[in-house]
């Protein structure tokens, strides 16, 4: 169990709560552990409102990051090459995701959604210069079994028709803020 278990476990339920079809959810955390800001998948209101990118979106918003701070991203899906492009660009912003923590493999995702192109990290990174390459930490398989059900249970909801009406509404994908403390202020009352 890593430091993160519990964290990947809450982010596992918003996106199974969220869209749960395609229940990709990712957080940005500081070094401290803070989260800084959530992102459920939104891919249906914009191609470019994956989990990993609507958290790149949302901080770089709402944030001004100082220049080469330390970030975490922690999702339950391994990041594609779109995710990949979004975390380099957003260096440019000062935004410096350093290490990626993921849950599911693409290579896994791949027995659900065979024609999905997506590539591994380690593929789409070779697509990246030496100094991004070398700049991150990568961990994968954190509740990876857990993951992979959620997504296993959204692909036969979509099979059927059953999926669910999605909101429009992008503010219903993301939030700023530690959430987890929230809930933690609220018990203590």
């Amino acid at each position: 169990m890593s430091e993160y278990t519990e964290l990947m476990g809450e982010l596992l339920e918003l996106g199974a709560s969220a869209n749960p079809a395609l229940p990709f959810t990712a957080c940005i955390l500081d070094a401290s552990g803070q989260i800084l800001v959530t992102a459920c998948n939104a891919s249906h209101i914009s191609p470019l409102y994956s989990a990993e990118g609507l958290a790149l979106h949302s901080l770089a918003s709402e944030f001004d990051c100082r220049d080469q701070q330390p970030l975490t991203l922690l999702t339950t899906a391994e990041p594609d090459v779109l995710s990949l492009m979004a975390i380099y660009r957003a260096r440019r912003q000062g935004i410096n995701i350093n290490q990626i923590v993921y849950a599911v493999p693409r290579a896994k995702l791949k027995t659900l959604w065979p024609d999905d192109p997506s590539q591994s990290l380690e593929e789409g990174l070779k697509r990246f210069p030496e100094s991004f390459r070398s700049s991150m930490s990568i961990e994968g398989g954190e509740l990876a079994d857990e993951c992979f059900d959620a997504f296993e249970e959204g692909k036969m909801l979509t099979d059927k028709g059953e999926a669910p009406l999605k909101s429009l509404d992008i503010d219903q994908y993301w939030m700023t803020g530690d959430w987890l403390l929230d809930d933690w202020e609220d018990f203590e009352e």
